[in-house]
This record gives C-alpha cells, structure tokens and sequence, in this order.
C-alpha cells in the first residue's frame, strides 16, 4: 500500500512540473544582459538567452521620448535587441517587454544617464530684462547644463553665475536641483545695464543684459515762463518742471509722460502734456484771450504730484470802437490795438449777438483780420421793429443802442 502511494505522489510531481515547464514560457527566457545603466549616446544591446530556439520575439519599449517596437536577432538559442539610436541618445528610464504570439514573456527597465564625456552645452534663459531701481526689484537668471545629446546634467552639477555692474564683479556658485541652477540677481540703487553670465565646466555662455530703470518719480515742482503777462490769445506760456528723480537720486526715464492740469476761474479744465528730456518736461500754454487767472497743478500719474502755482493774465484791450454802415446791415468792429498801441494779431474772435425786445435771435463769430471784424445783417432775415446788439471781444463786452426799424430797410 506505501509502495502504490509512493509511485502515485511521484507521478503527481512529474505532471505538474510538466504543466509549469510548457504553459510558462516565460521560465524559458533568462536577460543575460545585468547592465541597469547606460550612457546616453552609447550602443544598448539587450540580450536574451532560452531553453530552445525562439521565434517571432519582439521588445516592445516605453520612453520619455517616445514608444517603439524592436525586432530582435535570433542565433540558435540567444535573442539581441539594439535599442535604437534615437532612443539611446536621450537620458531617462526605460520600460522593455518581451512579447511572443501578443503575450508578455519579459518585462523590466533600465536608465540611460548623461554622458560627462562629451562636450557641456548650457541653455540660459534671464527674466524680467527691465527691472526698478531699489532691493526690492530683482531679476532671474536659469540655467541648464546639458551633455552634447541634450540632455540635462545630473544633480549637484556645478554653475557658475556672474553679474557686473558697474566695478562690481560677482560670481556665485550654484549647482543643478532638477536639472537647473538658478538665481535671483537683485536690482541696484543705481540706473544703468547689467551684465550676466553662466558657466558650466568649459561650457560658457553668451553675455545677457538686463536694463536697471529709474523707479517711480518722487514729488517735484513747476515754474513758468512767458514774454508778456497779457490776454491776447496768440502768445505762448511754458510751462517747466524741476528735475524729475526717484527716491535714489536718478533721472526719470525720457518719454516719462507729465500732465499739466489748468484750472480756470469759472472752474473749467484744461489739459496740456509733456514728455520729460534730462529728467525735465516743457508744455507750452495758449495765452487766453480774456482776462483771467489760471491754477495749474502737474501729475506723473499714479506716481508723483507737483504743488499748485497761479498765472494771472491780464485783460489785452480795455475798449473797442465799433460802427454801423450801409445803412446798418453792416457792422464793423475795431481796430482792435494791444497794449503798445500794435494791431492785434489776426485771428481774435469777435462775437456778436443779436436780441429782439431782450430775446437772443442769433449770435454771429468771426476772427478779426489787420485787427477789424466784420458782420453782415442780410435782409430778409431780420425784419422786426428794432434790434439792439452785444459784441464781446477779448474779454470787453459793449452793449449797442436798440437801432429802430426803418433803420434796416
């Protein structure tokens, strides 16, 4: 009875180790190649030994850069795959799998490393290129060391930033965490250019600029100019700021926009504006054409303010003739003179308006030439009993008498 239970267990045994031997292929394959890491850019070959002849094997590979299938070469019970220059140039892990009739037999990776043998390459990339005066303003230089096939360097690789300003020189080690080295390189109190650079090895980069600008414009003050103080609508008032700085001391940037405000005595706003040159802006100003006094106030938006100046402009002419001809149609007002007796430059607005027992019927401008201004009162249009009329110039207005009817046929 033991003897038959013994013969039965071995028979057993021998069944099931045939089960396993034949229903598993993958037992057959053994990866006689134990390299896990390669150099980028170096031949990869995978080797693959089996029990018997095998057919129709391919390696399928998973890669950053890509997924592909390779054909293998068979002789007698070996099986080589060479991964594919492509692929064996770029860095990174890489997942194989030995199928046979759409099954997987085999499976595992390996990872490619930079290769330090050949020659450093270094990507840089500088940002923001403009930045403020003052600590709080900074800019940021990135590096990337790279083999010849591109690839990033390992971590802990050694970078060399350099920035000069002016006579100082700066040179800071880094090295590479996730394959950059990085720095910020602040800004200074000083406008002007800097210049930074990297190096890597005998890698050397080229020389980046980055512009150090003036930061916001501080308060500043603003004065006048002009060849006569009065109302005559023709000259030109200038209008001057201080020497516009920041909080260090330096010059606002040329083209910094000032914008002059111009406040009239009736409460109405007028605008005038200028680019800074040097640090300075000039508006120039019409003269008005009355009496008046002018409050003007300069901004640098959102930046700086200067404080209110006044400007008085006196009344140009304190009377004005004026007559009626051809049989009243036609009225003439002037010579306008200006304060030394001159005609007034052409162009002056003469206004006139017409009322009818005091309601305005019609207001009438023209500009005056060789300092007269003419209005024409053409019939049919004016046909009521009597007319009175107001004409304003230069700030005079001068009421005329009511003129009867019969006067205007």
């Amino acid at each position: 009875m033991k003897k038959i239970a013994v013969i039965l267990l071995c028979i057993f045994c021998l069944v099931v180790f045939a089960v396993v031997k034949t229903t598993s292929t993958a037992a057959t394959i053994t990866l006689d190649t134990s390299q896990k890491k390669f150099t980028a850019g170096t031949p990869i070959l995978l080797q693959f030994s089996s029990l018997k002849a095998v057919k129709n094997a391919d390696l399928f590979l998973i890669h950053s850069y890509g997924k592909t299938i390779v054909k293998g070469k068979v002789n007698k019970n070996k099986l080589r795959f060479s991964i594919p220059e492509l692929y064996a140039k770029k860095t990174g892990t890489v997942s194989w799998y030995l199928i046979q009739d759409r099954k997987n037999i085999a499976a595992g990776q390996f990872e490619i490393v930079p290769n330090d043998v050949t020659p450093t390459l270094i990507e840089n990339y500088l940002g923001p290129t403009t930045i403020l005066t003052g600590q709080d303003h900074y800019t940021m230089m990135v590096a990337i060391p790279t083999d010849s096939y591109d690839n990033p360097k390992t971590d802990n690789t050694t970078v060399f930033i350099k920035d000069q300003f002016l006579d100082d020189i700066t040179v800071t080690t880094k090295k590479t965490a996730d394959f950059i080295a990085w720095k910020n390189i602040y800004s200074r109190t000083v406008s002007g250019k800097m210049l930074i650079s990297t190096q890597c090895n005998t890698a050397l980069s080229k020389e980046f600029e980055t512009d150090i600008t003036p930061s916001i414009a501080t308060n500043f003050t603003i004065d006048y100019a002009r060849n006569h103080q009065f109302a005559d609508g023709n000259q030109i008032t200038k209008l001057r700021t201080s020497v516009i700085k920041d909080q260090f001391g330096n010059l606002v940037g040329d083209g910094t926009l000032v914008t002059f405000q111009v406040t009239t005595k009736n409460n109405n706003f007028l605008k005038t504006f200028a680019a800074t040159i040097n640090g300075v802006a000039i508006a120039q100003l019409l003269h008005p054409d009355h009496k008046e006094i002018y409050t003007v106030k300069a901004y640098v938006t959102g930046m700086a303010e200067s404080k209110p100046i006044q400007i008085a402009y006196q009344a140009l002419i304190k009377d004005f003739p004026y007559q009626f001809l051809e049989k009243n149609r036609k009225i003439v007002v002037g010579p306008l003179t200006s304060f030394m007796n001159q005609i007034v430059p052409d162009g002056i607005k003469v206004e006139l308006k017409i009322f009818h027992k005091n309601k305005l019927i019609e207001t009438k401008i023209v500009e005056s030439a060789k300092g007269l201004a003419t209005f024409i009162l053409l019939p049919p249009f004016y046909k009521q009993s009597a007319y009175q009329f107001e004409i304003t110039t230069l700030g005079v207005t001068k009421k005329t008498e009511t003129i009867p009817y019969e006067n205007y046929q």
